[in-house]
């Protein structure tokens, strides 16, 4: 997947997040820590109290809400990122195919062309090789005596 792609995804996920905060009123720990209730007789007024406590729970269930929706947009665009994973896969796979078929092809024709060079006579190839080898071994000695096997000039050292 590319990455512009994961940036517009996660840049919509955040509209999303921020539009849905900027609907709700939500508690800041701040706002829960400096909270002051008032005292009755008897203690803290009961109501002002359970009053609060239900501001706290649906603050929480808005909480809860917002997390399963985002659970389930991440688990939406994953599955965008696997499948298009996949499609790119499958379309690699597809080229590889194809190369891999043109490749035999090409091997194919350079069988059919090498097909009339090689020798029936199995003692030709070895006199190849030893004629090889005897030319080696004069380069060799013409090098050693100061001159270059390819023009037999005299070497400058």
């Amino acid at each position: 997947m590319k990455w512009e792609a994961y940036g517009f995804l996660f840049s919509r996920l955040f509209l999303i997040i921020k539009q849905v905060m900027a609907e709700t009123k939500i508690l800041t720990t701040k706002e829960i820590l400096n909270k002051k209730f008032t005292k009755d007789v008897k203690g803290y007024d009961a109501l002002e109290v359970d009053d609060f406590l239900d501001h706290i729970i649906k603050d929480y269930q808005v909480f809860q809400a917002e997390i399963a929706r985002r659970d389930a947009a991440l688990l939406e665009m994953q599955k965008q990122a696997l499948a298009r994973q996949a499609q790119n896969t499958s379309s690699e796979l597809a080229e590889a195919k194809k190369r891999i078929h043109d490749l035999e092809l090409e091997n194919a024709s350079y069988k059919n062309k090498l097909a009339g060079i090689s020798s029936a006579d199995p003692n030709l190839n070895a006199q190849n090789i030893n004629y090889i080898k005897r030319i080696q071994a004069l380069e060799l000695f013409v090098w050693q005596l100061g001159y270059d096997p390819r023009t037999l000039k005299k070497r400058s050292s």
